[in-house]
């Protein structure tokens, strides 16, 4: 295993990006050294994605997933610095983190994280991403324009949040494609065959955007999930039930959060969606008397 590539200077653009390269690389260095240690058998699996470098997967599939979000999958090609090959190497992540997409865009470089998604059967060299298409946007256009075929740059996994088999209740608070990092851990917990929590999603989004709503209802077959759609927007009509799902027409409001905390003791919260939106659910959660240490936000 060689230590990790140092990237240029270029890489940083002095946007103020969290984390930045340059400080991911320091960081790296000191972790190559920890593993090295560690390495016994050469059995480990090569990454080949970098934290400090960008490698290059080409869009392989572009799939329409509802009306303004798509779902895109991407193969593993090349790393943009040596080692150029990497033939057995894997895209390795855990839960819940996520990977920076580097795109040129007019005569600007924009960059902007996605979180990859779980696809049964898939190989360990793509992944795949849920994008949401606004009509305006940067990095909408990018994915507009984009092609079978492309090249595209990424770096990563970013994110330390560490899924815990131990908790007792679990609730998850999504908002849009906030649902990408949590469908992902749900599922890694459902898999868990020693595993009893007892894990439950809110999940706030607009008629048209009920994101990954078949895996969801699929899941309900483990007996220790459920979820709830709050859809802002549209009827029963326009989003008619499943059978036995349940689907308020309205917006989550402090009362649906204090349902479910007044049924359970010692729970997690998680939530993931606009900075407004998270930071709107944990006031509503604090009011509750929910411990700050007890909520995560993404």
């Amino acid at each position: 295993m060689e230590p990790p590539p140092k990237p240029d200077e270029s890489d940083c653009c002095n946007s103020g990006c969290i984390p930045c390269i340059l400080d991911v690389y320091q960081d790296q260095l000191k972790k190559d050294l920890k593993l090295q240690k560690k390495l016994h058998d050469g059995t480990r699996k090569i990454n080949c994605m970098s934290l400090t470098s960008y490698s290059i997967f080409r869009v392989i599939r572009i799939e329409k997933h509802t009306r303004d979000c798509n779902l895109y999958t991407f193969e593993y090609l090349r790393a943009k610095t040596p080692p150029t090959n990497l033939p057995s190497a894997s895209v390795l992540y855990d839960p819940g983190q996520h990977f920076l997409l580097r795109a040129p865009v007019n005569i600007e470089t924009s960059q902007k994280a996605y979180t990859p998604i779980y696809q049964e059967n898939q190989p360990s060299d793509q992944f795949t991403i849920l994008v949401k298409l606004y009509k305006t946007g940067k990095m909408s256009q990018y994915f507009r324009n984009m092609t079978i075929g492309m090249e595209t740059s990424w770096r990563g996994p970013y994110g330390d949040y560490k899924v815990s088999y131990s908790n007792k209740f679990m609730l998850f608070i999504a908002q849009g494609t906030g649902i990408a990092p949590f469908y992902t851990i749900i599922r890694d917990i459902l898999q868990n065959d020693e595993c009893y929590t007892f894990l439950t999603l809110y999940f706030c989004c607009h008629v048209v955007n009920v994101l990954l709503r078949d895996e969801l209802y699929k899941m309900r077959e483990n007996w220790n999930f459920k979820y709830e759609l709050f859809v802002s927007s549209g009827c029963e009509d326009e989003c008619p039930k499943k059978y036995e799902e349940v689907i308020n027409y309205s917006k989550m409001k402090e009362a649906d959060v204090q349902r479910y905390l007044e049924r359970v003791r010692g729970c997690k919260v998680l939530i993931c969606g606009a900075q407004s939106f998270c930071d709107n659910v944990k006031n509503m959660l604090v009011k509750c008397g929910l411990m700050d240490s007890d909520i995560t936000i993404f």
